[in-house]
């Protein structure tokens, strides 16, 4: 809401934030429904607007991820807690450490804190006819419109509304999230995001981070499969983990993980045995792989399920890679998830019957089958020049 190319917001262009509250008082919860598209991204911190008669305490921050009409959970690391806010202005609040965001997934960024004068509200916003009924883009960011606009939010657990709120849960958003819709209302709660990873960030990458729920998935059928999702890397990379959605309802878990480089079809890195960091039916877990991977190659993260007895074990959502949220492709640092047109035939993602992990190389349709791959890039070596004035320094 920067005001910029038509976005809501202080400036020349856009729909301008209330100089006024809305009277009312006691603990409030105010949120608004967003996500990245296209790539991972990165939540860096919470803007909140305060008219010039709005309360100045400290309000407290925190990111939901929803996956169901009543079921959420606050994302690990979103937490703040703001200063004295400023009236008449937009207030920014940083996390201490941004925080990995996955592409498709429904966030709602919550504010809250005690009213005594009112709160900020900009009604008929986010509906058809509307100057948000197609919602607001920005980069990779999209705030999403109203259920009756035309940029809603493709899955059906939509909070009924854009702007989120609460008067009877209390004041605290780590606690519990905003889940009134309030229709096509601006509640003036915004976010800071970036398509780059924080300066000094050597830690890991994946696809699907802070991720609770695939979103409009199908249960699987009860056989054995090798299930792979195509990817790449721009530089070399270690293997931390495999990560696998195991949907709700189910009893069992893969029995082996690994990856496969496309040409050859050569398994370049495997767990046998491998031991998954939740149970059955929890949701997105991983289990640890080792191994190191090339730039510029094709590979696919696997896993099987190799139960002499097979049940349902998995799920699929489909078209996610033809005209989901995969259409044009996922990154994530330096991995690229291809999009079913664009990945190797016969298509992203594939599986192959057999109770053996096998090079999956069966194409159903753009299904996608709640694999993600988890990857550290190898630090550069440190160049000759630097290594020798290292060395005479040993001299000295």
């Amino acid at each position: 809401m920067d005001g910029a190319s038509g976005r809501p917001g202080v400036g020349s262009s856009g729909t301008q934030p209330p100089a006024s509250v809305t009277g009312t008082s006691g603990g409030w919860l105010l949120g608004t429904q967003f996500s990245v598209t296209g790539q991972m991204g990165w939540l860096e911190g919470y803007w909140h607007w305060v008219p010039g008669d709005g309360d100045t305490t400290a309000r407290k921050f925190a990111l939901w991820n929803v996956y169901a009409s009543s079921t959420q959970q606050v994302v690990t690391g979103s937490v703040v807690t703001s200063g004295t806010m400023t009236a008449g202005a937009f207030n920014y609040v940083p996390l201490p450490a941004p925080i990995q965001l996955a592409p498709g997934t429904q966030y709602v960024a919550a504010c809250g804190w005690t009213v005594a004068a009112g709160i900020p509200v900009t009604s008929n916003q986010f509906d058809n006819g509307n100057p948000y009924g197609g919602g607001i883009v920005n980069g990779i960011l999209t705030g999403w419109s109203a259920g009756t606009g035309t940029n809603a939010f493709p899955y059906t657990y939509a909070l009924g509304g854009q702007g989120v709120f609460s008067n009877a849960l209390g004041a605290d958003p780590a606690a519990a999230m905003p889940n009134n819709g309030s229709g096509s209302d601006n509640l003036w709660v915004d976010v800071s995001v970036s398509d780059t990873a924080p300066g000094g960030y050597s830690g890991s990458y994946r696809l699907f981070p802070n991720m609770a729920d695939m979103g409009n998935w199908t249960l699987d059928t009860a056989n054995n499969f090798t299930l792979g999702m195509e990817f790449s890397l721009t530089s070399a990379c270690t293997i931390n983990n495999v990560w696998f959605y195991s949907p709700a309802t189910v009893t069992q878990l893969p029995t082996a993980v690994g990856v496969y480089q496309v040409s050859g079809t050569s398994l370049v890195a495997s767990n046998m045995s491998p031991s998954w960091s939740g149970t059955a039916g929890s949701g997105w877990m991983s289990a640890a792989l080792s191994g190191t991977l090339n730039a510029s190659t094709s590979y696919k993260v696997a896993v099987l399920n190799g139960a002499g007895t097979p049940a349902i074990w998995n799920c699929a959502q489909a078209n996610y890679w033809s005209t989901g949220f995969g259409a044009a492709g996922l990154t994530a640092g330096p991995i690229t998830a291809p999009s079913n047109a664009t990945a190797d035939p016969p298509g992203q993602e594939t599986y192959n019957l057999g109770a053996t992990l096998t090079y999956p190389n069966t194409n159903a349709g753009p299904y996608s089958y709640g694999l993600d791959i988890e990857v550290t890039p190898v630090p550069a070596p440190v160049p000759p020049a630097q290594q020798f004035l290292y060395q005479m320094r040993q001299f000295r």
